[in-house]
């Protein structure tokens, strides 16, 4: 075998390595053997911290709800990683801090939403460097005789 097929062959091996995806996993998802240890209307958070750690998230506007979240993603050499799964456990608490419910959600779950990207258009103005300049012009020297 010639060099120069040797030399071929080995780009081919490498460039094909280089579409192998790459997975990337984030989060942690409870396993379920110690959600099994959870009882629903006796176990309080404190105990759910202790035995499922920290949560991913918690939600904004009601303190009772708790987020444990997980994604796999694929990334092929220098395209846009695409998220293949996604876990998310959500644990719901009483006023009293007393586990009411656990609810498992994954990708079908989710629902896409449309990001904009024009710019919202403010009514201000915007100040030039030279109207900055001309601005600050007398407020430095009354700082230094005092107000």
């Amino acid at each position: 075998m010639n060099a120069s097929l040797k030399t071929k062959i080995f780009a081919l091996i490498c460039g094909l390595g280089a579409c192998t995806p790459m997975i990337d996993s984030h989060g942690d998802s409870p396993d379920p053997e110690k959600l099994a240890l959870l009882k629903i209307g006796e176990t309080p958070y404190t105990q759910v911290r202790a035995v499922l750690g920290t949560p991913s998230a918690k939600t904004v506007f009601d303190k009772e709800y708790w987020l444990y979240i997980s994604s796999v993603q694929e990334r092929t050499a220098f395209f846009q990683p695409r998220e293949t799964a996604r876990r998310i456990t959500v644990l719901k608490f009483d006023e009293n801090g007393i586990l009411q419910g656990i609810e498992e959600k994954d990708m079908a779950d989710g629902i896409p939403v449309a990001v904009s990207e024009e710019q919202t258009k403010t009514s201000g103005h915007s100040v030039s460097l030279i109207e900055q300049f001309i601005g600050n012009i007398g407020r430095f020297e009354q700082r230094r005789n005092g107000p």
